[in-house]
């Protein structure tokens, strides 16, 4: 298993330091980069031997996309189960944690993914401009791809969406939370959380279950109403709002990183180890999501 971890955490460091580094900003400010890592990630997954489809719709009077795979089930294909990150990143931001980590777990999940048959259908999307001046507007990557999942009529079982997993502190007052998640969750920042609104709560003891399967990783699950601060800040809330149940999966960002939005957000700031024994306890929250004895 350290082996694995090890071979986890180098491919994970390699893809946060493509897109953070190499490419950094990646929005449609800085479209070059933003169609470099929409290429690159088309790449990993043709490489993986999967067929890529893209969703492409304009932004600013430029073209952007989400890029989606598909494992297919094999006894009810026509439920699906989604996980996504998005890919660009802050205005003039690196992006390292938000969310190039979140990527470079969705790739990996899929190269441990090749070759599977799941009961259920597999979709792995990445999701293209999800950060400001783009959130909640018509212009959202996620929100494109919901929209278009209601209107085909689609089975959505559930949506899991990584975004910004891997800060991680030992220290007391590492960890800031809104009410009502400040009375029961602890002041370290050390766990990953699992946050949805009322209506996903099965699906988040369905999620934390498969997670614990692979992974002794700590995890806190919360469910709270959506006027709660923080709670809608990601593509989980584009799905919440076409009735489909969805999962934020995340390290609880600028409640507890203060460089989540910032120039300062680059890949030291990143546990690796962390983020390779998440990567595990995500493979087999995808499994047991997608398996109908899971359910």
């Amino acid at each position: 298993m350290a082996q694995e971890l090890d071979s986890i955490e180098n491919i994970l460091r390699d893809g946060v330091s493509f897109l953070s580094e190499t490419l950094g900003p990646r929005n449609p400010s800085h479209y070059a980069s933003l169609k470099a890592a929409e290429e690159w990630i088309n790449m990993q997954w043709e490489s993986q031997g999967y067929e890529v489809k893209r969703q492409a719709f304009p932004v600013d009077g430029k073209e952007c996309a989400n890029l989606e795979i598909e494992i297919r089930g094999r006894r009810l294909p026509s439920e699906i189960v989604i996980v996504g990150a998005q890919y660009d990143s802050w205005p003039e931001t690196p992006g390292a944690n938000n969310n190039a980590g979140g990527v470079a777990v969705l790739l990996k999940l899929s190269d441990m993914l090749r070759g599977h048959q799941p009961d259920r259908t597999i979709r792995l999307v990445a999701f293209t401009t999800q950060e400001p001046p783009y959130s909640n507007t018509e212009s959202m990557g996620s929100l494109r791809y919901a929209q278009r999942c209601n209107e085909r009529g689609e089975n959505i079982r559930v949506m899991l969406c990584m975004d910004a997993i891997g800060v991680y502190r030992q220290e007391p007052g590492t960890q800031k939370l809104p009410f009502p998640f400040s009375l029961f969750y602890p002041d370290r920042g050390n766990f990953l959380g699992f946050i949805a609104d009322l209506g996903s709560r099965s699906v988040v003891v369905m999620a934390t279950r498969g997670f614990k399967k692979g992974s002794s990783f700590p995890i806190e699950a919360g469910c709270a109403p959506r006027w709660v601060k923080g709670v809608t800040w990601s593509d989980h809330f584009s799905f919440w709002k076409y009735g489909y149940r969805a999962v934020q999966i995340t390290d609880t960002g600028a409640f507890r990183s203060p460089s989540h939005t910032s120039v300062d957000d680059t890949m030291d700031k990143i546990d690796f180890v962390a983020l390779a024994r998440i990567t595990i306890g995500m493979y087999t929250s995808v499994l047991e999501c997608a398996s109908t004895g899971g359910s």
